[in-house]
């Protein structure tokens, strides 16, 4: 597993180095290992998504969601984030609480979304615990607790969410 995140890491350095020092002579012969590399990453990803790495999972969710480095495919990027957050993957469980309660209005669903932001909260996560504490304040797809989102607040504040300490200090 190590030595497939380091071959990861490997081709993403390379090919960092390879676009800041190509030159327009060699153009089309960059262009051509960058697709290479990009498929041999997405391959080590899966892989090792496959075998239960969930920051692989996450990471080859970004791709798709992003749609930088291959087509965009949401679909495909929420299947690998549920994955990830399933197995304990706190960032893929923050990500699915951004979609569900900000994203497209076909697939919002705040229920859902407060759901893994406290599976990413209860992992870790104090932006998660940050926002759970907003939307606790506002009352936003739960019932408005400021006891709740006090505590809240003071995880992530615990943890160094700067941001979730102001909000704490705000409801004293």
């Amino acid at each position: 597993m190590i030595k497939i995140i380091m071959s990861i890491s490997l081709l993403f350095s390379i090919n960092l180095f390879a676009e800041s020092a190509h030159d327009h002579e060699h153009h089309e012969h960059a262009h051509h290992g960058k697709k290479q590399d990009i498929k041999t990453t997405i391959e080590l990803y899966t892989k090792a998504c496959e075998s239960g790495e969930t920051n692989s999972c996450n990471n080859l969710a970004v791709i798709y969601d992003l749609g930088k480095l291959v087509k965009q495919d949401k679909k495909k990027a929420i299947e690998l984030y549920t994955k990830a957050c399933n197995a304990g993957n706190k960032y893929s469980c923050n990500t699915l609480g951004k979609i569900y309660f900000k994203g497209n209005p076909a697939i919002q669903d705040k229920p859902k979304a407060i759901e893994f932001y406290t599976k990413a909260c209860n992992a870790g996560n104090d932006y998660s615990c940050n926002t759970l504490g907003i939307i606790y304040i506002k009352g936003d797809g739960v019932k408005q607790d400021r006891t709740k989102a006090k505590e809240l607040f003071s995880k992530a504040c615990d943890a160094g969410n700067m941001g979730a300490c102001r909000n704490y200090e705000r409801l004293k």
